[in-house]
């Protein structure tokens, strides 16, 4: 059994946000309390439900929840500008949210006197808990669920900036579809993206075919060799603030779904242009990718193994919060 709060507060531009404080049944809130933050333009139910379930998770563990709409989105005021989805995400993985987070702390702080938050939220959910945390120490852990590495805005054609993961991916699924007329319907009628399949065309060639020797060029300097090119779109603020959690002993539990393409830009577009670095900083990262998942989890059996993780890893690194 669990305790129910009906939450309102004002976030610092005098918006009214709406929440709900979960608590143990008969208990205020600890020390210790999660902070489910919204996914995308979702609100704080999360999609199929899936921050009800969370929740349901860690209150067993006798931590208490706070979930709550950011301003623009469910219950909360306020609007959003954009007129293109693509755009209202960009705005949200470059701190968007990120106010709206801080004073949820500040409110819940004030209001009960807890100190110390776990950040968790699905995509959109996930990067603005760990901006937050760049900016407050008060988050001591991130729960993310689908983070994104990279740049919504940046990523209208699909095929340009797709990673080798996804393109192999891409490529296998393309062969099982050979046998089909109704594929090659598509592709004789201009259906399918035609750019994705020369792309991976020069991608099986390039590993088919022999290589020729490169000429030898002075080796750049190691700061150069990291940098991503002009048109990538890696998120810049997601290493520093990635770092800054491990330098500072933060621990944090990476969930991604086996189907979707951000565990491919997760260790391509970052920990493969990083290894120097994170080889360097405390080992406090969990990463796990449930095999054949969506980006939402959408199955009974993607949610239990994730509410799994999330008892275990909640309980080794905050055993002295857990009842």
């Amino acid at each position: 059994m669990a305790d129910l709060t009906p939450v309102t507060f004002q976030n610092r531009k005098g918006q009214r946000l709406f929440g709900i404080l979960h608590t143990p049944s008969g208990r205020p809130p600890g020390d210790l309390v999660l902070l489910l933050l919204s996914p995308g333009v979702k609100m704080r139910v999360g999609p199929q439900r899936l921050y009800l379930g969370i929740t349901d998770a860690l209150l067993a563990l006798g931590i208490s929840v706070f979930r709550f709409d950011f301003h623009g989105l469910g219950d909360s005021e306020g609007t959003l500008p954009e007129e293109q989805l693509r755009d209202v995400y960009n705005h949200i993985e470059v701190g968007r949210y990120v106010g709206d987070t801080i004073d949820a702390m500040d409110w819940m702080q004030q209001t009960y006197g807890t100190k110390r938050f776990l950040a968790s939220g699905l995509c959109g959910g996930a990067i603005t808990g760990l901006l937050a945390a760049d900016r407050d120490a008060r988050l001591v852990g991130l729960l993310g669920l689908g983070i994104t590495p990279v740049l919504a805005a940046r990523s209208a054609d699909t095929s340009r900036y797709m990673t080798v993961g996804q393109l192999e991916a891409s490529q296998r699924m393309y062969l099982r579809r050979l046998a089909s007329p109704q594929a090659w319907w598509r592709l004789l009628t201009f259906q399918t993206d035609n750019r994705l399949i020369w792309k991976m065309v020069k991608h099986w060639a390039k590993k088919a075919l022999p290589r020729r020797p490169a000429p030898a060029v002075p080796a750049a300097p190691a700061a150069a060799q990291a940098a991503p090119p002009e048109d990538d779109n890696a998120n810049p603020l997601f290493p520093p603030a990635f770092f800054k959690m491990l330098r500072t002993r933060r621990p944090m539990l990476l969930v991604f779904g086996g189907a979707d393409r951000l565990h491919y830009e997760y260790e391509e577009k970052f920990l493969a242009r990083h290894k120097a670095t994170l080889a360097g900083l405390p080992p406090l990262v969990d990463v796990h990718v449930i095999e054949s998942a969506n980006h939402v989890l959408s199955l009974r059996e993607w949610q239990d193994e994730l509410l799994a993780l999330a008892i275990a890893w909640t309980r080794r690194h905050f055993p002295a919060d857990c009842s």
